[in-house]
């Protein structure tokens, strides 16, 4: 049985909720923690399905909380209990996106709804792997001092907020507004949180959201300016711009198993593996990007090579007729290159589907994840895996 882990330091509000969720037994089971450390601890020893968390709690808070599951427990939904208590910071709130949030004092039937929603399966509007500027922005709203470490691959930079203001940040040799454009613009981040913070005065005069949009405008121009400078190569994936079928709607939600569900092996994937150190090699790298939710890899006549995370036999047969029509198109159109297409699935994720020289790659990732990074980190390797004896 799925199980919620509640998180709060009033023993009484837990101990409500718990005679409350009686009713619900035979949908989901529930254990608590009173504060961060102890649901690291159960998250560890048990298997969680959702977790409810307040954040203002001690020794470690809600804030921490979140990016400790976002660095370890990323499938794990999660919703916030709030205490903001005005109209425009539940607006706010809301329009952040990303985040599934419940205030306080608790409507008992807007939670029941929330959790059951969460159970059911991954859904817009659940942290899961929790965007940076969401983070940022729920920092911001309850006016939380604290230091934050940001991580993302190589790179590390440090932001500083007081009540909630932004108030320096540091990159590399670069300070301040410079230093926090670059920083809030990473993708698939690490987040530390010290609940200190060490800068009095403001060096950075913007507002934060002005900070976030600034950011996202100038990674658009700079990945819009390498797209430009990159030479076409008969490898290269080209753009979408020929072929873009993201607006068409496919009903796969309910044939795909769960995110933390186990996909029974495909016969002969591993010989075929073991056999080809470049499928191989692409398999690992598929691994690497925390955004890829499920993949599944088939030669050009439709035999399944390879299937992890959220893909099925359908997902296989559904990417080799992709593959078919893109060429078919690509040729009616006079498209250079190859191409790869995307398609919008009934949960509001995306399927990927890329087209290399002898294989076929399906690729499930969130709503939110931009296509053309994967494609540009996985395009190397691809480009050179051959089936040939």
């Amino acid at each position: 049985m799925k199980k919620v882990l509640i998180v709060d330091d009033d023993k009484s509000f837990l101990q409500s909720l718990i005679d409350g969720f009686k009713s619900y037994e035979d949908k989901f089971a529930i254990t608590t923690a009173e504060d961060g450390i102890q649901a690291t601890e159960t998250l560890q020893r048990e298997e969680i399905s959702l977790v409810l968390t307040d954040l203002k709690m001690p020794r470690m808070d809600g804030f921490a909380l979140v990016a400790y599951l976002s660095s370890n427990y990323s499938d794990i939904p999660v919703i916030v209990m709030t205490a903001f208590g005005t109209p425009q910071m539940e607006d706010n709130l809301r329009e952040m996106g990303t985040f599934q949030y419940i205030e306080k004092p608790i409507d008992f039937a807007i939670l029941v709804e929330k959790i059951l929603k969460g159970l059911a399966g991954p859904s817009q509007g659940y942290i899961t792997g929790v965007s940076l500027s969401s983070f940022l922005q729920l920092l911001e709203l309850d006016k939380k001092t604290c230091t934050l470490t940001i991580n993302a691959g190589s790179k590390s930079g440090i932001l500083y907020f007081r009540d909630g203001a932004l108030l320096d940040a540091n990159h590399s040799n670069t300070r301040g507004s410079e230093a926090a454009y670059q920083i809030v613009s990473w993708k698939n981040v690490e987040i530390s949180i010290d609940n200190r913070c060490s800068v009095t005065e403001s060096i950075i005069t913007e507002s934060l959201g002005f900070v976030l949009l600034e950011g996202s405008r100038r990674k658009d121009e700079n990945d819009a300016a390498a797209s430009a400078a990159a030479p076409l190569t008969n490898n290269a994936m080209g753009s979408l711009d020929a072929l873009n079928m993201e607006d068409l709607d496919l009903d796969f939600q309910d044939t795909q198993p769960a995110r933390n569900s186990k996909q029974p092996s495909i016969p002969g994937q591993a010989t075929v593996a073991a056999a080809n150190p470049m499928l191989a090699q692409f398999i690992t790298m598929l691994g690497s990007f925390s955004d890829i939710e499920g993949a599944t890899i088939s030669d050009k006549n439709g035999n399944t090579l390879h299937q992890s995370g959220r893909s099925n036999e359908n997902t296989a047969n559904f990417i080799s007729y992709v593959s078919v029509a893109a060429e078919q198109i690509g040729a009616a159109i006079g498209a250079s290159g190859s191409q790869y297409s995307i398609f919008t699935l009934a949960d509001d994720s995306k399927l990927i589907v890329l087209c290399g020289q002898d294989v076929i790659v399906g690729l499930t990732v969130g709503s939110a994840v931009l296509p053309a990074s994967i494609a540009d980190g996985l395009r190397p390797v691809l480009s050179r895996i051959s089936l040939a004896a």
